[in-house]
């Protein structure tokens, strides 16, 4: 026997019932796994069926795989369900990688079996020399620790692997001192791809010139790796939900954000970014660096755009990231929901009387009301806003900014451009183009939740007041 019952205990891989696809290719790894686990189905009460995939790849030595596979089962009592994809014409419509499509398509096939045979698990042959190249081949492409914890024992709680501690040769010679026959894929031998390379000819120069045990050596790495790697995930998780960032447009407190441990502020963004991504990854360090940049520069506001139509736009203390048009601003600070572009919009409003503003979704009420009998604390407030009725030149209108608009803010002096205010206040600059104004024949007299100017305020010799309210 090899490693395999080790594997499944300390791995919890099986319970007793379960039924299970073998993933079957007909190579050796496939057809070992195939018989351990057929050798275990009486102790664990296993139904087991084979599972194969004809890729296409190989033509007629395909075909020859999946007829020995479906003999194989036959001579077993196993039954077995294939299926035949033609993964050159699928990379000839679609583009990308061999390795890539294969995997979807291979994964695809599982998910369409499992619910076809009501199967609760899938195993795998994947074995510790898989493992060894894997982690390998990451580390070549610059792969961070969701990448150099190599294979999973148990995925999903559905794939399971249990040849991970058995090597190549164990397997070979399992199958050797039984007699049992399998397939050669003569692809193997086609250093063309990366993998191979690493297999054939990187592996057995690591092992003879600096160490003989570099599959056990890599493997303790992954787990430790593993281990690491759940921790930071679960962490990252937990944030997540305390801070409530949800699937769709997602809005981080930038000063939360740089109180967490750098790993921790890389794996958030890199994990808010890939729930958002069609298959959850396609992120790698480049875009998560590009938003990292964002977050440390001294540009207050900025953005960048990201595959799979994200942005992520920095405004001020605010890290907010989206899947095409952010339209979920912050209403607080009264900017438009469109998305920052920019309305030429004009209302003339009475008194009394309020005026819906279309392009904004807000509306503006205003009142008369007598100075004797408001309430000290509403004419201090932001929302609604009180006037002076005789420092007014009439009329009065509600609109969008404009170049050159300037206000005399509420116990100032001077005046000051509305640009500069609205910076000052630190209003998003995605929204400075459709805030609503309230002028009069002279100049600016309210932004909105942001200043009143000094011209209209309430004094002493105040009878009439204006009321401003905008909802």
């Amino acid at each position: 026997m090899l490693k395999v019952r080790k594997a499944i205990e300390k791995h919890s891989m099986l319970n007793p019932g379960d039924r299970v696809g073998v993933a079957v290719s007909g190579g050796a790894d496939s057809v070992a796994l195939l018989y351990e686990l057929s050798m275990l189905a009486d102790e664990y009460d296993l139904a087991l069926f084979i599972l194969h995939l004809n890729h296409g790849i190989r033509g007629e030595e395909s075909d020859k795989d999946e007829s020995f596979v479906i003999e194989l089962a036959g001579s077993m009592g196993i039954p077995a369900d294939s299926e035949r994809v033609s993964i050159p014409e699928l990379r000839e419509k679609r583009g990308g990688s061999l390795e890539d499509i294969c995997r979807e398509e291979r994964y695809a096939f599982f998910e369409r079996m499992s619910r076809k045979h009501e199967l609760n698990k899938i195993a795998l042959g994947h074995n510790l020399n898989d493992q060894t190249e894997t982690v390998i081949m990451r580390f070549l492409r610059g792969s961070g620790l969701e990448g150099l914890k190599g294979f999973l024992p148990v995925r999903d709680e559905i794939y399971i692997r249990p040849l991970i501690d058995s090597t190549r040769e164990e397997i070979i010679s399992f199958l050797g001192e039984r007699d049992i026959l399998f397939v050669t894929d003569s692809s193997n031998a086609d250093d063309t791809y990366l993998r191979n390379r690493i297999r054939n000819i990187l592996v057995p120069e690591l092992k003879a010139s600096y160490n003989v045990r570099l599959e056990e050596n890599i493997s303790r790495t992954a787990d430790i790796l593993r281990l690491e790697d759940d921790f930071i995930r679960e962490s990252v998780e937990k944030i997540i939900s305390d801070w409530k960032i949800d699937r769709g447009n997602a809005r981080i407190n930038l000063l939360k954000l740089k109180k967490l441990h750098p790993a921790l502020q890389w794996r958030l963004i890199k994990t808010v970014l890939e729930n958002r991504s069609p298959a959850g990854n396609g992120i790698g360090y480049l875009h998560v660096k590009s938003v990292v940049d964002l977050i440390e520069g001294s540009r207050p506001s900025a953005s960048v755009d990201l595959p799979f139509n994200l942005k992520t736009r920095r405004e001020y203390d605010e890290l907010i990231l989206s899947q095409g048009e952010d339209r979920s601003p912050d209403t607080s600070k009264n900017y438009s929901p469109d998305g920052g572009k920019k309305y030429d919009f004009s209302y003339t409003v009475e008194i009394p009387g309020s005026v819906d503003i279309l392009e904004t979704g807000e509306k503006m009420v205003l009142g008369v009301v007598d100075a004797d009998k408001a309430d000290e604390a509403d004419i201090h407030s932001d929302n609604p806003v009180f006037m002076d009725y005789n420092s007014i030149s009439f009329p009065l209108v509600v609109r969008n900014t404009r170049a050159g608009d300037r206000i005399q803010p509420l116990g100032m002096k001077g005046t000051k451009k509305i640009s500069e205010l609205l910076i000052d206040e630190k209003i998003p600059k995605i929204g400075r183009k459709s805030i609503s104004l309230l002028v009069d024949r002279k100049a600016v007299l309210w932004v909105p939740g942001v200043r009143l100017s000094d011209r209209v305020k309430i004094t002493d010799v105040t009878e009439k007041m204006v009321k401003a309210k905008i909802i």
